[in-house]
């Protein structure tokens, strides 16, 4: 792997360190399409007067293709706790898009596979969670040789999609002490049940709904994206091989009880189910799920923001460290 940098960079008033990771890796067999998604931005933030010395260290991702830049609002309130944060860019998110156009939104995102013949199926979306927990230890590895940040002390924060990403690293790798994750939680099949709604993935994935990807190929290609989509979350719904493979709690027995697993969700999101947020925590040996009144998916119908309602759980989950 080549590290370039380091480069200036600064978030929320808070001064890092930014680098380019490129590892060369076969995500599709096109080499432009792979070239695209080898390389990544990599942002690590020290707390003032950093000691290089058993420091924490929080790897924060993102929602699926959402820019690692919007998990800025983190880095002033960890950093004044005395932890270190590093943030990066994972596949078809921000600079490591196919289309760079910074939307988040992945329909946009994966039709340059689609448009080359390359479906988003459960296989290649566990080939993404693989190499998403090979780049959190690199990332890992990288900030404790270069900055000296603990080896223990190593909390996953995820948003949205990024706790699954983030829960996969944690049951399936033993990667991190504690997972905390926001508007989301740990169990892909249960996720998928809210997130794709209830008989249209059914029928994207019946041969009604490939013929009607076919036609509006030629109509609307947008559609064949979204479709696929679709397609993806019925087979996570009801998984196949690699949907299993996929989802972290198929590892929850790898999970010791001194590593705490805690979830924070809104009562007013509509795509995470609260009741399964619930309970997928209680299946950990040391597992908790805060429901706030008001807050949505990142959103809110009344009282504090999302933003400082995740400060808040945040500073409360690692003021030990």
């Amino acid at each position: 792997m080549t590290i370039y940098g380091a480069d200036p960079i600064n978030f929320e008033g808070v001064s890092g360190d930014r680098y380019w990771f490129h590892q060369p890796f076969s995500y599709t067999g096109i080499a432009d399409i792979d070239d695209r998604l080898s390389g990544f931005p990599v942002a690590v933030f020290l707390p003032p007067h950093h000691l290089q010395q058993d420091t924490p260290l929080v790897i924060g991702l993102q929602g699926m293709c959402a820019p690692y830049g919007l998990n800025a609002f983190i880095v002033p309130t960890l950093t004044q706790m005395g932890i270190a944060v590093a943030l990066f860019d994972t596949p078809f998110a921000g600079e490591r898009s196919l289309v760079r156009t910074f939307t988040a939104k992945v329909e946009k995102e994966i039709q340059p596979l689609i448009d080359r013949g390359i479906p988003f199926d459960t296989k290649f979306l566990l080939d993404l969670f693989k190499k998403n927990a090979d780049d959190v230890n690199k990332v890992h590895e990288f900030c404790r040789q270069r900055y000296g940040v603990s080896n223990s002390k190593l909390a996953l924060f995820g948003v949205s999609m990024g706790v699954l990403e983030t829960a996969y690293c944690f049951t399936a790798h033993g990667i991190g002490e504690r997972l905390l994750g926001t508007i989301g939680h740990a169990d892909l099949r249960y996720f998928a049940k809210t997130w794709g709604g209830g008989i249209i993935p059914d029928l994207a994935a019946s041969p009604l709904g490939k013929i009607a990807a076919n036609i509006a190929q030629l109509l609307q290609p947008d559609t064949k994206a979204i479709i696929n989509l679709l397609q993806l979350v019925k087979n996570l719904k009801d998984p196949d091989e690699f949907a299993i493979a996929c989802n972290p709690m198929t590892y929850i027995d790898q999970v010791k009880p001194h590593r705490k697993v805690r979830f924070l969700v809104g009562d007013n999101d509509l795509i995470v189910n609260t009741q399964d947020a619930k309970n997928c925590a209680q299946k950990f040996p040391d597992g908790e799920c805060y429901i706030v009144p008001g807050m949505g998916h990142g959103t809110r119908r009344w009282g504090p923001t999302f933003v400082d309602h995740v400060r808040y759980f945040l500073s409360t989950q690692l003021n030990d460290w």
